[in-house]
């Protein structure tokens, strides 16, 4: 005669709070599992978001700065400004564990020599180059699109994956004088200065404006001549088209006829050529370039310096 095992009560209930157990914690770890495919990310993206229009503001400032030790030429005035390359390191919100916090993002500022803009005019068709200089931010974001936020010549551009924007625009203007001639002015800042500083942590970027020599050419204002060629060469295609619009909207923007210019863009060139009312040897242009010169140091304790 066959007699069952029967387990003992005791251990009926040590087994339930086992599976108990073994449940409670599956649905923890589905929860942290969704909470880290969706609510972490939702977080980094909002933070890299937030610290972009920082970055944004930033840039914008600084081009005011600067104009504004430029136009009240401030040479013994430095302005220092600070930048956050990234969102900082990653903290966990209200004590909890660092896996449940987004992943900081990075970024590197650098100072570097690049685009060069060439002045030619019916008298001095031979030219000057000019190189500008340019102060460049470039993210390395992990939850949101990638950006490269650029100031050169009193311009700031912005690069990302649809291309390159004008956000605030260079210092050049073409205008009319009574329908009789054309007035072209132009401001190449040549913005001087090396290094590169990346990583999460912040940057202190230093600027002041650089003695101005006397009558130094092409610098200061011309005689009238008969056209006036202006270039910009740059080694970055997308933003070759972002001057190419620049080129033509200052003519445009002033109600400039279309017959009074040509605007340009040859692979890494943008033109744009200006030969007022009359096409002939007319001298009905006036050409005004205004010296500004800068120098920018970078001082940081990111993870990166060269």
């Amino acid at each position: 005669m066959y007699i069952g095992t029967m387990i003992p009560r005791q251990d009926e209930e040590g087994l339930s709070e086992v599976v108990g157990f073994v449940l409670l914690l599956g649905v923890l770890m589905l929860a942290l599992t969704v909470y880290q495919a969706y609510a972490v990310p939702a977080q980094g993206r909002s933070d890299e978001i937030v610290h972009m229009n920082g970055v944004k503001d930033f840039f914008l400032d600084y081009k005011l700065a600067l104009d504004s030790l430029w136009i009240n030429n401030a040479v013994t005035v430095p302005v220092s400004t600070a930048l956050d390359l990234g969102t900082g390191q990653a903290t966990a919100p209200n004590g909890w564990l660092p896996f449940l916090s987004p992943t900081a993002s990075a970024g590197s500022l650098s100072i570097r020599e690049g685009d060069v803009l060439v002045i030619k005019t019916s008298d001095h068709p031979q030219g000057w180059e000019i190189p500008l200089g340019a102060l460049e931010y470039c993210s390395e974001n992990r939850y949101w699109v990638d950006q490269t936020w650029t100031y050169q010549m009193g311009g700031v551009f912005l690069a990302q994956d649809g291309g390159t924007t004008v956000r605030l625009a260079p210092l050049f203007a073409v205008s009319d004088l009574a329908r009789t001639s054309a007035s072209v002015s132009i401001t190449p800042v040549h913005l001087r200065g090396s290094g590169l500083v990346g990583g999460p942590g912040p940057v202190r970027l230093e600027t002041r404006l650089q003695e101005m020599p006397g009558d130094q050419r092409p610098y200061g204002d011309h005689a009238p001549v008969a056209w006036v060629r202006l270039s910009i060469r740059s080694d970055d295609p997308e933003r070759t088209v972002a001057w190419t619009r620049v080129l033509g909207e200052a003519p445009a923007r002033e109600g400039v006829p279309e017959e009074w210019y040509q605007v340009t863009h040859d692979g890494n060139v943008a033109s744009v050529f200006i030969d007022g009312p009359d096409h002939g040897e007319n001298k009905d242009v006036s050409l005004h370039v205004h010296r500004a010169d800068f120098y920018a140091s970078l001082h940081g304790a990111a993870a990166r310096i060269e």
